[in-house]
């Protein structure tokens, strides 16, 4: 049997349930720091994967005891710093490290494939356990494990092995019986988008997760079409909503279908602690926002200006300060015979073509952005926008104007094609609070930050589209730093944080 003297047992089980016995004699924190470090040293690869896979399989109850206490530790922190940012970081580590020792067992090729099965079943229980610690923690979704989620799942089908049962002992991975329901469950969870709830309602969605995987279908044929999500097998990202309807999947790409789970919610079926506003949120993210499509206000539409992406929003928030500073500065040399210069007679309602193209804000001087139709809903979170050629994708910023009227930021959470209209319908959730913008110091991409709601208690920022880590700090021009304290979303479109300014 092979050994090392780096480890503090040999590679055997009695080995391991001795040296797990005495670490049970030792401080909670002090015991989950050696099994961290114990983690750690079986990535070794001089470690035989036939004789390190059952050590392994016997290492998972234990992480899991340790990342889960760890994580109701820490989660009672207000702000994670300090001692409470080691600990969190610690209880997402475990589960990571693990499935990670997981997948270098299954890439190595020398496990034959009952034990492979087995070794990705549980890899892929451990990749959802880590993510869970990473939402309840808001850090920023672990490319690498969706990287892995996605080879994983690859080699389970090339196999044919995605619905073999698989045996477990342990309770946790008791709800999923095979490699394609622990796929759901991971898939499930992550297309909720977590970060936009609290602690004890993100374990809410987890076990919801658990219970409900099984509703969702998932296809993987470029002709499956009414998907609202979609996860691309070739790269390490979340899946994310399907960024146009009624389109043929690309290529390596899987389709996700939520319906069946959003009519069990709405019947009730489905018992959960969440509260029935965010049971009814949840039913109308997976049923694609049918119910707020057909339930627009009647009345006249509001013609409002839209912009879509992230830097058309930056260039337009951008222009706006410079026109108010030149406003500011030129108030007193005005001429008093030109004070009626680019205005014009405002149509009435009943004489206005909701689709035609009307004058620029600011005569002209902003072009950026299409003029859309924009309704109300009974839902006060959401607005649907409807314009014949909005070129927009499903998960992307927008931002809205309207003369006389403060900007708004929002994002589109779905789309729907009008037949009445002929037109496209964005649905749009609105972002609450006053936008203001910020250049990022050090940068040579002349990067923006835009904050919403600054001085609230639900400030928030946005940015570009990159990598950021939880608690890092984004220089400003203005001399200050934004503080990243708790990531929201992350997207191909941007990035969506919750902030201190410091």
């Amino acid at each position: 049997m092979a050994t090392d003297n780096t480890l503090p047992f040999e590679l055997n089980s009695d080995a391991l349930a001795e040296w797990l016995d005495g670490l049970s004699l030792l401080p909670h924190a002090q015991a989950a720091h050696q099994l961290n470090l114990v983690l750690k040293q079986l990535k070794d690869d001089k470690y035989p994967p036939i004789e390190l896979l059952p050590l392994l399989v016997n290492l998972t109850p234990l992480t899991l005891h340790f990342s889960n206490s760890l994580s109701a530790t820490a989660a009672t922190e207000t702000d994670l710093s300090g001692k409470s940012l080691k600990i969190g970081k610690l209880a997402m580590q475990l589960p990571r490290q693990l499935a990670l020792i997981f997948c270098q067992s299954i890439e190595s090729k020398k496990l034959e494939s009952t034990s492979q099965n087995l070794a990705i079943f549980y890899a892929l229980q451990l990749i959802g356990y880590a993510m869970r610690c990473y939402s309840l923690f808001y850090d920023v979704p672990s490319a690498t494990l969706w990287k892995k989620s996605a080879q994983l799942y690859k080699l389970a089908a090339s196999t044919e092995a995605l619905k073999l049962p698989q045996a477990t002992k342990l309770s946790e991975f008791k709800p999923q019986t095979d490699i394609e329901s622990v796929v759901k469950r991971n898939l499930l969870f992550n297309i909720i988008c977590p970060g936009l709830y609290k602690p004890d309602e993100i374990s809410q969605l987890f076990l919801l997760s658990n219970q409900c995987a099984h509703l969702l279908k998932i296809e993987t044929s470029t002709e499956a079409l009414d998907c609202g999500f979609y996860w691309d097998l070739s790269k390490d990202l979340p899946p994310y909503p399907v960024r146009r309807n009624n389109r043929s999947l690309p290529t390596h790409f899987m389709g996700i279908k939520s319906q069946r789970i959003s009519h069990e919610l709405q019947l009730g079926t489905v018992a959960t602690k969440l509260s029935p506003s965010h049971q009814n949120k949840l039913a109308l993210l997976f049923g694609g926002y049918k119910q707020v499509f057909s339930a627009i206000t009647p009345g006249m539409p509001s013609r409002t200006k839209l912009i879509p992406g992230f830097l058309g929003a930056c260039h337009y928030l951008q222009e706006l300060n410079k026109l108010s500073k030149i406003n500011q500065l030129s108030a007193q040399l005005r001429d008093p015979t030109n004070f009626n210069r680019g205005l014009a007679l405002v149509p009435l309602e009943h004489q206005r073509n909701v689709f035609e193209q009307p004058e620029q804000p600011f005569s002209g001087e902003i072009a950026l952005g299409k003029y859309v139709n924009l309704h109300k809903t009974p839902n006060k979170s959401y607005w649907v926008a409807e314009s014949r050629m909005p070129d927009c994708s499903t998960g992307d910023i927008v931002l809205l104007y309207k003369e006389q009227h403060p900007v708004s930021i929002a994002i589109i959470r779905q789309q729907n094609f009008n037949e009445l209209s002929n037109a496209i319908q964005l649905l749009l959730e609105q972002i609450s609070g006053n936008c203001t913008i910020y250049s990022i110091a050090d940068n040579g991409n002349e990067a923006s930050a835009v904050v919403i709601g600054e001085g609230t208690d639900n400030a928030q920022v946005f940015l570009a589209n990159g990598k950021y880590a939880l608690n890092s700090k984004i220089p400003l021009t203005i001399g200050s730093s934004l503080r990243l304290t708790a990531c929201m979303e992350s997207n191909p479109f941007f990035a969506r944080f919750r902030f201190a300014l410091e």
